[in-house]
């Protein structure tokens, strides 16, 4: 407790270390003329209206990390970016350690919460509504900049935009030539190519850029399992544990952008690779492996037909899947799952799921009145599951056969044994903005987006923000907005799954939240933020156990709720030194049963300081607390310890920029981490211990 108390006091100080400076009586040019000087390119954010506005006066909670400050802190992957904004946690899952994102304690286990955006554009799948079944990660070479708004987003950017939004910008063309060459080796086996190039070519600007990446990942011990469970209950002796984890991954990343006129194309394929973690059941399966297969465009199309309208039109293809890499084994050789006898070859089920997302939206932004800014979109959005596949060796086969243990894998694809049917969704919807500047100090923004579902029927979501320039150095906002989060088409139709079915009548979770903030930058050095919440999330889809039977089904019968607040500061302390801290606290629990939400973390402390050690050598440090994380009324384990580690990485470049060497040591006091997972895994999910990292770069 009073190390928390420590963090929490240095988190206060230095938010708050400053005292106030009167504000100048500026007119209007000379205030413009001060904005320009006082505010670097990190402090504009495009995520909270759709267009470009300084960070404290857009209509949001808002955070933004740049590709220097992701080099200076020696990050080296999306998940790491996103562990330093306040109010979000990245937890992991059993299955294939994949990342669940946390936002001020709202989330549920396939993470579907939170919208990911690429370029604007987004990254979800439909299957389980999150970003895949094997996300594999982000790499961070490609990546210019991460928006974050905390909060909901549907008045903007529509279904799943509920807890929060992430934008990832990924890097632009240049006119000038430029090449990158780079590599990294470290901890795990890890390994890392990646080449980038950009140029002109007649009067195209083009951008290309490629990554490799293979790991064995990290290998802590798991000491039970799932499967240690089920040998108990049955005399078996199937399990692997204790054992290791299999974190292995292997990606591709490739990525191309041209520019001509008013014209922008992008595109992208990616394939991942993964283990699966401790196993989908929660049985460490070794050698069991998955992958996904993605692939995107979008063109884009911008101009201005007038000095005061503005269109902008895009369209994008986005194809994803989930794949199985020879068998996936659900619990391993020798199990006895309650079928009468054990399964020499293991329970196997191998489900996979192949999409594809077609969007076109067209904007118009018209300033010409006086006082109002006015932007108008319409779009359509096509999705679908275009094939599901499915083989296995239990439950019921591709006639309706019983398969007995002992049974061979047989394929039950386009039966109506499969687990999920082939379906599609189609989306129409249209939105309306408005930025009215009331007076010099005051701006108003109201938004209204109205979508019309052809499987769940029509929703709208309004937001309305006022941000007061209180005085030159402090801006107050007060928020509101709601949120709907789609039912993903395993909750709608989810079939002859032995745990987890579908509900065609299941409703979209909906969210409300109101939020106070103030930015408050007493000299050209400090700059800090306060924000209050309080949120209520109805209507929450979860599955309920189906009377005399064994399976669950989903259901809207949920209401939770949650309030907290936020507190953080940029100090640069020197010319070449600078420090950067958030303390966030949030209460939040289950209206119906009154208890607190279990394993997310109440309270979260950062600190991180960067030091220019002089023109070529630079270090930074970053400090992470997690705590207090609450376990079910009913679960009589030890409370989860807190989890706090420390990361570095010292970096060197030459006078002429062309060579760069860095070295990051990622938990280098190798504290023991765990996130919480549930009973069947007794002793929680093992995080990695300390790993070390070297890159050299090569710029021509």
């Amino acid at each position: 407790m009073a190390f928390r108390l420590k963090l929490l006091a240095l988190s206060i100080a230095l938010a708050f270390s400053a005292q106030p400076v009167a504000a100048d009586e500026l007119d209007e040019e000379e205030f413009e003329e001060d904005l320009e000087d006082f505010y670097g390119d990190e402090d504009f954010v495009s995520l909270a209206t759709g267009t470009k506005q300084l960070i404290h006066k857009a209509p949001s909670v808002a955070s933004v990390v740049t590709k220097d400050q992701i080099k200076s802190m020696g990050l080296l992957d999306l998940d790491e970016i996103l562990e330093t904004i306040p109010g979000f946690h990245v937890s992991r899952n059993k299955a294939g350690n994949e990342p669940v994102y946390v936002i001020r304690g709202v989330t549920t286990r396939f993470n579907p919460q939170v919208l990911m955006l690429l370029n604007g554009i987004p990254l979800t799948n439909i299957y389980v509504g999150n970003r895949g079944q094997v996300w594999g990660g982000f790499p961070v070479e490609s990546i210019e900049r991460v928006e974050v708004i905390r909060g909901p987003g549907s008045a903007l950017y529509g279904a799943d935009a509920f807890s929060g939004v992430i934008n990832i910008i990924t890097k632009d063309t240049s006119s000038e030539s430029h090449v990158e060459l780079g590599g990294r080796i470290g901890s795990f086996n890890s390994q890392s190519v990646w080449l980038t190039s950009t140029g002109t070519i007649n009067d195209a600007a083009v951008r290309f850029d490629y990554q490799y990446y293979q790991t064995d990942g990290h290998e802590e011990i798991v000491e039970a399992d799932a499967q240690s469970q089920l040998d108990l209950i049955f005399g078996t002796d199937a399990s692997y544990a204790p054992g290791p984890m299999s974190n292995m991954r292997e990606t591709h990343e490739f990525r191309s952008q041209i520019d001509f006129n008013n014209w922008k194309i992008r595109v992208g394929a990616q394939y991942r690779k993964r283990g699966l973690g401790i196993g989908v059941t929660g049985a460490l399966t070794p050698t069991s492996r998955s992958f996904s297969n993605r692939w995107n465009f979008d063109i884009n199309y911008k101009t201005d037909i007038s000095d005061n309208s503005k269109i902008d039109f895009q369209i994008s293809r986005f194809n994803t899947s989930l794949e199985i890499d020879g068998n996936l084994i659900l619990f391993p050789p020798g199990s006895d799952i309650g079928f009468g006898a054990p399964f020499p070859d293991g329970v196997i089920g191998n489900p996979e799921v192949f999409e594809n997302h077609n969007r076109a939206n067209f904007t118009y932004t018209y300033s010409g009145y006086s006082s109002h800014s006015l932007r108008l979109g319409t779009g359509y959005y096509f999705s679908e599951i275009y094939k599901t596949k499915e083989s296995k060796n239990f439950a019921l086969g591709p006639n309706g056969e019983f398969l007995a243990p002992g049974s061979p894998v047989v394929d039950v694809s386009d039966t109506p044994y499969v687990f999920l049917p082939e379906e599609d969704r189609k989306n129409l919807y249209v939105f309306i903005q408005d930025v009215w500047q009331v007076a010099n100090d005051w701006e108003v923004t109201f938004g209204l987006r109205h979508d019309d579902y052809s499987d769940f029927g029509t929703t709208t979501n309004p937001r309305f923000a006022v941000v007061w320039s209180t005085s030159f150095k402090l801006t107050s906002k007060l928020l509101y907005g709601k949120a709907f989060r789609a039912p993903s088409m395993a909750n709608l139709y989810a079939i002859n799954n032995p745990a987890a079915l579908g509900n065609p009548d299941v409703q979209p979770e909906k969210m409300e939240t109101l939020e106070l903030v103030f930015d408050y930058r007493p000299t050209d050095d400090l700059t800090t933020v306060f924000s209050i919440f309080k949120y209520n999330w109805d209507d929450v889809i979860q599955f309920s156990p189906d009377e005399g039977l064994t399976t669950t089904t989903a259901k809207n019968i949920g209401q939770r709720s949650g309030q907290g607040f936020e507190v953080e500061a940029t100090w640069e302390a020197f010319e070449n030194l600078t420090f950067s801290t958030n303390f966030s606290y949030q209460d939040s629990e289950d209206d119906d049963t009154g208890f607190d939400l279990v394993d997310v973390p109440r309270q979260q402390f950062y600190l991180m300081a960067d030091w220019k050690i002089s023109s070529n050598w630079s270090s930074n440090f970053q400090i992470h607390s997690v705590m207090e994380r609450k376990r079910a009324s009913s679960d009589t384990r030890e409370k989860i310890d807190d989890n706090s580690w420390l990361d570095l990485n010292v970096h060197w470049k030459n006078n002429e920029n062309d060579i760069e060497f860095a070295i990051s040591g990622k938990n280098v006091f190798d504290a023991e981490l765990r996130e919480p997972l549930e009973t069947s895994i007794p002793n929680d999910l093992p995080l990695a211990g300390r790993s070390v990292h070297a890159e050299l770069r090569y710029h021509f």
